[in-house]
């Protein structure tokens, strides 16, 4: 028995099977008569409203048989929904999917069965509808079009349960939220330290809350046999009358007014007064709702400050002055440095720039102090340095390492900015630029000379060289493993190339935790990798740094929130030095000569299966050779 695999979308096509509501559901004569139906049309014993599940088959209809669900297991219905297509057995006993099936071999036995996917409206194939019958039959094209048919009327039931199923989270959703409105705005109206009231169109308080009455010292009783003209300052009650009636007239929809409210003990109390006009669903209106904060106290307070207003003045004026001198100062010695010095304030407008600042920029320098920094600099500048303009206003002191002001120079200028900060709050930015374009230029060329590898950060084919090379003057032994990735090309025509680098990221990052920490780990290019390891003493202890090697890279790679599968075959070279036990007691020989070795072995591991090891034949110098000749051993295998 063959057992369907899951599908790709399985965790989605649950969910929308679970969204129904419908698993382990009563019986619906809708799902039942269309199961008589075409068992009547086709003439089998058994037919099934079939839902797949987890772990498995439930039926919402099963005419024929008393089961209401089976294993997923043993179930044909997971092979239509995996290929999501129409599923025809003509003999199950004919097909190795099912000739073992204990559905076939043992009770309800079945030898046919053909199977129409179910699809919700947003695609998700949920289960089938599925024919069943004890001996084998043949299936004509006119019957799979009769079975879709019948399956579209499941298909139709089920999408009226779906309706249903949203209509009442839907409603049940708007009554919670209108009862969760209702008991907000009860309690804000209530227990809100801001006096409100419901007034009705003739100015009679309709309601109040505890904050309204302690304003103006009426009690909620008293309060609703009052209009609020009755309890307003007279000279206060025109202006007041006046804007109810702009709202009445629908010029606005609310207003604000200052104004005066008489207490019972005959004291006037400040308040300021915000008045909405609510109107019903046709726009008629239906009542007034008034806020109401007490300004008494800023009221009193204001008087106090015009008179000290005149002295504040005045110390400005001095204040100025000084600022003004220290400012001349400032400005002398910015202009003097090599550096471009501003400040940028948050509308981003300059407040102080330095005479480098304007020779920089050219013609497109600020005229005078307020220019728009978004006019002084070239629109792909601006682009590239708004980003950081928004994390200075944040507070964040940042640097752009490139910055190209001029397009008819080659200046590049690192340009930091720094946060103003006054009484803890961030006002501005300072801006300070120095010239780092010889310190570019000496990066590029070294850069360019550079030995690691761009997407693995190991080091290069040309690194390599130079160890080997180095190696050479050497009289130490050493092994050099040479790793091929295996089943890239699968990943990268399946996933994308972009899943391919991050495996080759990650391959790189086990390789290098899993060999010794001086060992030389690089890429030679593709998914290709070398390790040389110096001191290795001897064949086997380069076989358990192969073998350590084969078990990192075989373990599951995550990339993109997939799982894939790789590993890794390894061709093992090793170098004795003379007199070390070596047969010909020789150095071997390095460079292309032990790189082919290692590139030889490793061909014999993909021989032999993959994720593997081989060790190879040594190429070896002889030590009595005058003339450098080379001498190969025979391929060992791992």
């Amino acid at each position: 028995m063959i057992t369907a695999p899951l599908p790709l979308d399985e965790d989605i096509r649950l969910r929308a099977l679970h969204r129904l509501d419908i698993l382990d559901s009563e019986p619906e004569e809708a799902f039942d008569r269309i199961a008589r139906l075409a068992a009547r049309a086709f003439r089998v014993p058994i037919v099934l409203v079939s839902l797949v599940d987890e772990d498995r088959q439930w039926f919402k209809s099963h005419h024929g048989i008393a089961a209401c669900e089976t294993p997923r297991s043993m179930s044909f219905c997971a092979h239509a929904v995996l290929s999501k297509r129409l599923l025809v057995v003509e003999d199950a006993l004919d097909d190795e999917r099912f000739l073992d099936n204990p559905l076939v071999v043992g009770a309800p036995h079945i030898r046919f069965y053909a199977g129409a996917p179910l699809r919700l409206a947003d695609g998700e194939v949920v289960g089938t509808l599925c024919l069943i019958d004890t001996v084998p039959r043949t299936f004509e094209a006119d019957d799979v079009q009769t079975l879709i048919d019948y399956a579209q009327l499941v298909e139709r039931e089920l999408d009226v349960r779906r309706r249903l199923i949203r209509s009442r989270t839907a409603h049940e959703r708007d009554r919670r939220s209108l009862a969760i409105s209702e008991a907000r705005f009860t309690t804000v109206f209530r227990e809100t330290p801001i006096g409100n009231a419901l007034v009705a169109l003739d100015g009679r308080f309709l309601d109040v809350n505890p904050t309204f009455s302690e304003i103006i010292g009426y009690d909620e009783a008293t309060l609703r046999k009052l209009t609020f003209a009755e309890v307003t300052h007279p000279a206060d009650v025109a202006a007041d009358l006046a804007l109810v009636s702009e709202l009445l007239a629908g010029k606005q929809s609310t207003y604000t007014i200052e104004k005066r409210y008489m207490r019972p003990d005959g004291k006037a109390i400040w308040v300021n007064l915000a008045v909405t006009l609510l109107r019903d669903a046709a726009g008629v209106p239906a009542h007034f709702i008034a806020a109401v904060q007490d300004i008494d106290s800023r009221k009193r307070s204001e008087e106090a400050l015009r008179n000290y207003h005149a002295e504040l003045e005045e110390r400005v004026r001095e204040r100025t002055g000084e600022l003004r001198r220290s400012r001349d100062a400032l400005q002398t010695i910015t202009d003097n440095l090599p550096v471009m010095i501003a400040v940028v304030d948050r509308d981003l407008r300059y407040r102080f720039y330095n005479d480098t600042f304007k020779r920089v920029l050219g013609p497109r320098a600020p005229g005078e102090v307020g220019a728009n920094v978004a006019e002084t600099l070239r629109p792909e500048v601006f682009a590239q340095l708004q980003p950081h303009f928004t994390r200075a206003l944040a507070g964040e002191r940042v640097t752009c390492d490139e910055v190209q002001y001029r397009e008819d120079e080659d200046r590049v200028w690192c340009t930091t900015y720094i946060p103003a900060k006054r009484d803890g709050r961030v006002t501005g930015f300072y801006v300070m630029a120095h010239d780092v374009t010889e310190q570019r230029r000496t990066e590029q060329r070294l850069r360019e000379s550079a030995l690691v590898d761009a997407l693995t950060g190991l080091a290069n084919r040309r690194a390599l060289e130079e160890e080997l090379a180095a190696a050479r003057l050497g009289a130490c032994r050493f092994a050099l493993f040479f790793v091929d990735l295996d089943g890239l090309k699968g990943i990268n025509d399946r996933f994308g190339h972009d899943a391919g680098d991050a495996l080759l990221r990650e391959a790189a990052r086990r390789l290098a935790a899993t060999v010794r920490a001086g060992d030389f780990v690089s890429r030679l290019g593709g998914d290709e990798f070398v390790v040389v390891s110096r001191g290795v003493a001897d064949a086997q202890a380069a076989g358990r740094i192969a073998q350590s090697i084969c078990h990192a890279l075989a373990r599951p790679f995550v990339t993109g929130g997939m799982r894939v599968e790789a590993s890794a075959s390894v061709g093992v070279a090793i170098r004795e030095p003379a007199g070390a036990g070596s047969a010909l007691g020789a150095l071997g020989a390095l460079g292309d000569d032990l790189l082919a070795v290692a590139d030889s072995a490793m061909y014999e591991a993909k021989r032999a299966g993959r994720n593997t090891w081989r060790l190879g034949g040594a190429w070896v110098q002889r030590a009595d050779a005058a003339d450098g000749t080379l001498a190969a051993l025979p391929v060992v295998s791992a």
